[in-house]
Order: C-alpha cells, then sequence, then structure tokens
C-alpha cells in the first residue's frame, strides 16, 4: 500500500491551512493560531460534510447521526492496508482514551470511513477494528457518499485499476487524521506523521478555546 503523503502539500494549499485564520461570527476556529501546524492545522473555515448514507455494523447512518453529539477523530483508509492503516489505528487507540481521560466532559469517538466496501463489509470492519479499539465506529458506503465525505474534507485515495471481481489490489490514501465538530464540520486536520501526546496537547489547547 503507498499512502497519499506526497498529496498533503497540495491539500493544504487547496485548504489554504494557516495558523491565524479570518473572522466571522459562525466560525468557532476564527482568530486560533496553532502552537504547531505540524500537529493540527485549521482551515479558513468549518469544512461541511454533506448530509449522505453511510454503512455501518448497525445498518444505515446519515451523516448527522454519526457525528451528531460527538467530537470525532475521522481517518480514511481500508482494512487490507498492510502497514500504514494498522499503524495509524494503533495510534488513534491511544489517542482515543487519552482524550477522554484529558477531556472527560466532551464525547469523544474514533469513526474509521473504509473506501473500500467491495472487501469491507461492515461485518468485516467491525471485526477489524475491534483489534485496534471496540470503540471505534467503522464505517463504508457506497461511492457516491464514500466520495462526497472525502471531498468534503479533502481526503484524497486512489484505487488500483483491477478487473471486477478481483480482489487483491491496493489503495493510496490519504494518511491525515480529522477533527469533526457535533454539527458534522471539519475544524481542523492533524497531518502525519503522528505524536499520540502532541495530538492530545494540541486538542486541548485546541479545545479550549474553540469550544466554550
Amino acid at each position: 500500500m503507498r499512502a497519499i503523503r506526497v498529496l498533503l502539500p497540495l491539500m493544504m494549499a487547496v485548504l489554504g491551512l494557516s495558523g491565524c485564520q479570518p473572522g466571522g461570527d459562525d466560525n468557532p476556529i476564527a482568530g486560533y493560531q496553532t502552537a504547531d501546524p505540524l500537529v493540527l492545522r485549521t482551515p479558513p473555515a468549518p469544512m461541511p460534510i454533506p448530509e449522505v448514507t453511510l454503512v455501518g455494523v448497525d445498518g444505515e447512518r446519515d451523516v448527522s447521526d454519526l457525528f451528531g453529539d460527538r467530537w470525532t477523530l475521522f481517518y480514511v483508509g481500508y482494512s487490507y492496508c498492510p502497514d500504514i492503516c494498522p499503524t495509524e489505528l494503533g495510534q488513534l487507540s491511544r489517542i482515543l482514551p487519552a482524550l477522554q481521560e484529558r477531556m472527560p466532559e466532551i464525547p469523544w469517538q474514533v469513526v474509521f470511513l473504509s473506501v473500500d466496501p467491495q472487501r469491507d463489509t461492515p461485518e468485516h470492519l467491525a471485526k477489524y477494528t475491534a483489534f485496534f479499539s471496540r470503540e471505534f465506529v467503522p464505517v463504508t458506503g457506497s461511492r457516491e457518499a464514500i466520495d462526497a465525505v472525502t471531498g468534503a474534507v479533502k481526503a484524497g485515495y486512489r484505487i488500483e485499476p483491477h478487473e471486477a471481481g478481483e480482489v487483491t489490489y491496493n489503495v493510496d490514501h490519504d494518511t491525515s487524521f480529522r477533527l469533526i465538530d457535533p454539527s458534522g464540520r471539519m475544524l481542523a486536520l492533524l497531518p502525519g506523521p503522528h505524536d499520540p501526546a502532541a495530538i492530545v496537547d494540541a486538542l486541548a489547547n485546541f479545545m479550549s478555546e474553540v469550544n466554550e
């Protein structure tokens, strides 16, 4: 598997990520300056995820239901990834309990979106993510729904061309974590490589300023 690390600089330019953001009454990140942009970066304005339907082990999940009433660390990948996804999910399995301990008043979750629904059924995803944490929320969906979500948060991926029915192929994908608020909007990007302790510190600082 070849993760799309080369897309990160381009994605940063597209997002217009910078330390100091423009103002606006409807922008909770207005004026927030990241302590370390290599750990956490904010776009000029929140990036809403469209109301589409994804699929989890318990059935269909609308975006508003998936992200509603929780703060989410969102990761895009696929279960057949041989190295990057296991590494990143392992990092998230350390970050989630640390956030829950550091900020117990905030409801946290990790959502893993597979962009490979051909192989990643909801049942398979549930078993796969349970190796890392039974608290993780795995979802997938139709290609249209996946593209709507990944496009909204600028999470690039590419499925290697393969014949219909073939089950051995690679998927290149973005490796960043994304912070999604309870309204289903991306408020921050956490680019790799990921340092769990630094991420927890950065998110604690971020939440203390934007979640008042």
